[in-house]
């Protein structure tokens, strides 16, 4: 039976369990041993019979092998021990803490056991038999059934004490109470009285209470009206709700395309310098190109015009042909008939008329040749002059637009540096602006952690501030005997006097039994504190006496080796004076932590006994004894702090609580900066981005501007070449000025000759043909 429910081999008085494996000359050199128990389920009838239970028989088996190993079987299924101890546990029979099983050296062992365990960790009869009950379960609440019942006895005291003190105080005040209802006797009679006035005051009331009630109706039909308006304007209010949130999507869709429409503007604008550029020089060509035509269209208009004139005159002269016809025929006779009658003297002046013409022939020859040589001249030298004047006149305009052109690039690089100034200037503002958002987010992340800092600093504080106060009344005594100094040697209650981390105080809370106990120096302090709880009436505490708990010294100082490498309990806990430490290892002793049931269950049944005592990080503990305890709902802890709690006063909670003000006003403060600074640096990178627009635009309008300037100055050279005339120029300018005054003079001379000759035949000719129209003009009053 030991050997199947795992019992290792020295407790079955073995070295190997392979010894248990036969030996004999008929069966040598076997593998294996191997025992298996059968279990079955069964109902007890009369006469000692019994019943087996249908389908509840299973076998257990152990084999053991030459390798000292060995395994076990569930109805010849491979299985661990493990899985073996949780099948019998659910059938009642516990191999943790082998109740059932008693062996021979177990009884005088348990025959010699104390009645009842002198320290938590050790086991008495009453201990042994309540863990064989199962009633050692109850321990835990019965401790806190003691300590409410504790709480309800200082309640009740404090109840008795605030009823002594009513009943004194209403003997007190009996007096009181009889000269009460002698008042209360006289308010009465007054109320009487009151009453009968209000029942006079209710009547007059009464009439003017009708009246009021027209007024309700009144004001009904009104309330009713207004509440109808109400209503429509309450749908009108929800359509304009809903026209509303119509009008802000849309809102929102146009600010999206006002977003992308202002990227394409910028881009818009880029293009438009250029194009404004391009046409401006475009627009001076047009502009040179429309004086040409207006020139061409007021020619145009002009030769039009003549030729509507001409075009008006046409019919007019046609209607007067017939007439100047028949009037030209009736002249025509009458010439004839001068003719005929004036023809011997016709002739005589037509050859004298062609002799003054050949007279002046040469004459009129010389003048048109004079005439013909002076106009080329005159026209050779105006075409000079207008050349070379046109040529200065654009020489004269080219300086001027390049002056203007100057003035222009110089207001504009003003303007450009003037720009760069202030985008230089943006840029080391914005620049200045993210160094300082940069440095509050540093000093931010620096005082982050300080504050955290001081803010766990408060609730730690709070926290030993609050837990002093939820004492109970037997330690709050205890410790203010300690302050005022009245018992000397006290040092406080065990939990308060070390720390551990957070991760192991489910583990320390639940292993530690005596974490409420109050440690004294000495065994007077112990017994000066009892007679000071007995004389008060305060109620009962355990005490550690530490001269008591030396005799642990030695083994505290010696090293150990625990199993796994787990931690020790004793040494995760901090404490701040190292005598201490000698209570927390009385308390402790070797108890080891594992990280999960497994590892403690491994711990526990396989260590030496050093270390039996195991407890999880979750609150399962494993006593030396073979006992366990653990489950439930939510692990208790909070027994022991991360920190040594010490007496906090009211003003260490003040002055860290002003400590965090002041680290949260600072990080207020920055943030606050850190928002500033961000806005100030977007709005100067928007500055500066519409700055940077208007820089490029400038440097667009120069460049134009001097390419301009450079064909203009290109330019300067030829024009100047034509509007000064060269050598061979004004020398032929000279040649044509001599020849115009020699052809003026000689044809002046030739007109004056010619102009007697004239003359003269003129006067002769003249003299004639009055005479010749003499005789027409009688001829014509003989007709």
């Amino acid at each position: 039976m030991l050997f199947v429910f795992g019992k290792r081999a020295k407790q079955m008085r073995l070295n190997k369990v392979s010894e248990l494996i036969h030996n004999s000359s008929n069966h040598q050199n076997l593998d294996s041993a191997g025992v298996s128990v059968h279990f079955q389920e069964i109902i007890d009838l009369d006469g000692g019979n019994y019943k087996v239970v249908e389908g509840s028989e299973f076998s257990i088996t152990r084999v053991a092998f030459r390798d000292n190993t060995s395994r076990y079987y569930i109805n010849n299924r491979g299985s661990n021990f493990t899985e073996v101890t949780k099948v019998l546990k659910g059938k009642g029979v516990d191999l943790d803490n082998n109740r059932f099983l008693i062996l021979q050296g177990e009884v005088e062992q348990i025959s010699l056991m104390k009645p009842k365990a002198q320290s938590p960790h050790d086991e008495g009869f009453l201990e042994y038999l309540e863990d064989i009950i199962g009633t050692n379960q109850y321990v835990e609440k019965i401790e806190e059934a003691n300590k409410q019942l504790e709480v309800l006895n200082e309640k009740r005291t404090a109840s008795v004490q605030m009823l002594k003190l009513a009943e004194k105080e209403r003997d007190s005040l009996e007096n009181a109470k009889n000269e009460a209802e002698a008042y209360m006797l006289k308010e009465l009679l007054l109320l009487k009285w009151q009453e009968k006035a209000t029942t006079m005051a209710s009547d007059d009331a009464t009439s003017h209470v009708t009246q009021l009630e027209e007024n309700v109706t009144d004001l009904a039909k009104n309330l009713a009206s207004e509440r109808e308006k109400i209503k429509q304007n309450s749908q009108e209010l929800k359509e304009m709700e809903k026209a509303y949130n119509k009008r802000v999507k849309r809102q929102e869709e146009l600010e999206n395309n006002m977003k992308v429409c202002k990227d394409q503007f910028k881009e818009f604008e880029r293009k438009d310098v250029k194009h404004r550029e391009d046409l401006k020089h475009l627009k001076q060509k047009i502009k040179k190109l429309e004086d040409k035509a207006e020139k061409d269209t007021s020619k145009i208009e002009g030769s039009a015009k003549e030729i509507e004139e001409s075009t008006n005159l046409i019919p007019q002269l046609e209607e007067e042909i017939p007439k100047l016809q028949e009037r030209l025929n009736q002249e025509e006779k009458v010439l004839e008939r001068i003719k005929e009658s004036s023809r011997e003297e016709t002739e005589k002046l037509r050859a004298e008329l062609a002799q003054v013409r050949t007279e002046l022939e040469p004459w009129e020859n010389q003048i048109i040749e004079h005439k013909g040589r002076l106009d080329v001249a005159s026209g050779e030298k105006k075409l000079m002059k207008q050349k070379h004047d046109g040529a200065r006149a654009e020489l004269t305009g080219a300086q001027n637009q390049m002056e203007i052109i100057k003035e222009k690039i110089k207001t504009k690089d003003t303007f450009i540096t003037e720009l760069e100034g202030k985008i230089e200037k943006h840029q080391s503002e914005a620049s200045e602006a993210r160094k300082v958002e940069q440095e509050c987010l540093k000093q931010e992340e620096s005082l982050i952690p300080l504050e955290q800092a001081a803010r766990q600093k408060v609730v730690e504080i709070k926290s030993t501030r609050d837990s002093e106060k939820n004492h109970g009344t037997v330690l709050k005594a205890i410790l203010q005997a300690k302050e005022s100094k009245e018992i000397d040697g006290i040092y406080g209650r065990l939990g308060d006097l070390g720390a551990i981390d957070a991760k192991y105080d489910v583990a320390i809370s639940t292993a530690c039994h005596g974490l409420d106990y109050i440690v004294v120096e000495t065994t007077n302090s112990a017994q000066a504190c009892v007679e000071l709880l007995r004389r008060r009436n305060l109620g009962i505490a355990t005490f550690m006496i530490l001269e008591k708990q030396a005799h642990h010294l030695r083994k505290l100082q010696e090293k150990v080796k625990t199993p796994e490498g787990v931690p020790r309990l004793f040494d995760l806990v901090k404490v701040k004076d190292e005598k201490l430490k000698l209570a927390f290892f009385a308390t402790l002793g070797n108890t080891v932590v594992a990280k999960d049931l497994d590892q403690a269950t491994r711990i526990a049944y396989t260590a030496d006994n050093e270390f039996r005592r195991v407890v999880t990080l979750d609150g399962a503990l494993f006593e030396k004894s073979g006992t366990m305890s653990g489950g439930g709902g939510k692990p208790r802890g909070g027994k022991m702090g991360t920190s040594i709690r010490e007496s906090v006063s009211e003003e260490a909670v003040m002055n860290a609580e002003n400590d965090l003000n002041k680290l949260v006003d600072q990080l207020s403060k920055l943030r606050e900066n850190i928002n500033d600074a961000k806005k100030r640096y977007r709005s100067l990178e928007d500055a500066k981005s519409r700055l940077e627009m208007e820089l490029a635009k400038a440097k667009k309008e120069v460049e134009s501007m001097n390419a301009q300037y450079t064909y203009n100055e290109k330019r300067l050279d030829s024009l100047e070449a034509a509007a000064n005339p060269k050598d061979d120029e004004i020398s032929r300018m000279k040649e044509l000025d001599d020849l115009i005054s020699t052809e003026q003079v000689a044809l002046k001379k030739l007109e004056k000759s010619s102009s007697k000759l004239k003359d003269q035949r003129l006067q002769n000719f003249s003299r004639k043909l009055k005479m010749q129209g003499g005789r027409c003009s009688r001829i014509r009053r003989q007709k």
